[in-house]
Parts: C-alpha cells; sequence; structure tokens
C-alpha cells in the first residue's frame, strides 16, 4: 500500500474544531472518538455503519492470526476501530479520500489505544496491491455518483484474495437493490445478508 504525497493530508479544516461525541459502547469495550466538521456522521456512529458491523462482525469471528481487513471510506474511523477492537488476531487497514476525515481515523485509532490498525487517504483502494485484503467492509459514499462507486467497488475486487469477502451497507431507498445487481455482475454473486431500518447489507465473494 502506497501513501499519497504529504500535501494531500492537510486537513481541511483546523483539528481544534474537533469535538468528542458520546462514549460508544460495543459488547464489553467503550470507545472515545473524536468528530467534527466536514466529515460523514460527525454526531456519532450511522444506523448503517451499525448495521454493518452487526452484520459483519459474526462472520469474520474465525479469522486466522495476520489477516488483513479493509474499511473502504473509512471516515473518522469507527468501524475500522470497532473491528480492530473485536478481531485483535487482524490487522484493520483504513482509508477514506477526505483528509480530515483521515487525520480524525488516526487520531481515534491512538485515543483508543489501538495498534492493530493503520490508515491513509487516497481514493479507495486505487493505490493498493492485489489480493491484498481477506475482507473488505464499505458503507460507500451513495451520494459521489454511480462512478465513483464502480471504481471503489471494481478496486475492492481487486484487492480481495480468492475467496475474500466484500460486505457493503446501502439504503434500500438509495438504490441497494439496483447495487446488488451490479455487484452480482461485477463478483458474479451478491447476496443480501441482512435487511433492518431502511439498510441492506450485501455480501460479494470473489471467486477463483
Amino acid at each position: 500500500m502506497q501513501e499519497t504525497s504529504s500535501h494531500y493530508f492537510t486537513p481541511q479544516h483546523p483539528l481544534q474544531e474537533t469535538g468528542e461525541i458520546p462514549l460508544l459502547k460495543w459488547g464489553e469495550s467503550t470507545f472515545r472518538f473524536a468528530t467534527g466538521e466536514g466529515v460523514f456522521a460527525k454526531s456519532g456512529l450511522d444506523a448503517g455503519s451499525k448495521l454493518l458491523l452487526q452484520t459483519a462482525l459474526p462472520q469474520l469471528a474465525n479469522l486466522p492470526d495476520q489477516a488483513l481487513l479493509g474499511d473502504l471510506g473509512c471516515g473518522w474511523g469507527a468501524v475500522g476501530c470497532v473491528l480492530a477492537r473485536e478481531l485483535p488476531q487482524a490487522h484493520i487497514a483504513m482509508c477514506d479520500i477526505n483528509p480530515r476525515a483521515v487525520d480524525l481515523a488516526r487520531r481515534n485509532a491512538a485515543l483508543n489505544k489501538i495498534e492493530n490498525i493503520s490508515c491513509w487517504c487516497g481514493d479507495g483502494f486505487s493505490a493498493a496491491a492485489p489480493q491484498l485484503f481477506t475482507a473488505i467492509l464499505c458503507n460507500p459514499p451513495i451520494r459521489a455518483g454511480n462512478e465513483v462507486m464502480s471504481r471503489l467497488f471494481e478496486n475492492a475486487l481487486r484487492c480481495l484474495h480468492n475467496n475474500g469477502d466484500l460486505y457493503a451497507v446501502i439504503r434500500t431507498a438509495q438504490g441497494a437493490k439496483s447495487w446488488q445487481k451490479r455487484l452480482k455482475v461485477l463478483f458474479g454473486n451478491c447476496e443480501v445478508m441482512e435487511i433492518k431500518s431502511g439498510y441492506r447489507v450485501l455480501r460479494c465473494e470473489k471467486e477463483e
């Protein structure tokens, strides 16, 4: 994985604007998170990301040691930090195109003393090596448009191990059924793992 040049990490907003959201409890763990202006879901863990974690974590419970998971479009790092705490045998790689979000994700990993995690700023996993990840989780930026979404998913497929899984959460009202069809064409398969609160969690497996 290659980091982009240093200028790409200049925050869009001064870090002194950052504030903490209420403590997040997940299982036996309690997390503190900093968030702020210029990032998605600045007030706390959104319902889609929560459902994505609730659905994917049981499927990932028996990962081998040193498995590498991707948090694609990590935002301020809630999904990646929960994954890293719940799956200590794995390493979590978080990526976002928003430099402000990346600054916060790194800060939040440090704030929660999580070491099995890394974070970089880039256009999805376009700079990542092929067949790098055991699984990828994604709450995609629907409003970025179909071209951006397609590129994110194409690079996710390229970067998964054979038999690796992509988990994506999409609002039903924002095209989840349509994206299930597109992902089925791209991967050769796509199943609905969960439907709740207006969201669908989709799972695709990279076939050999």
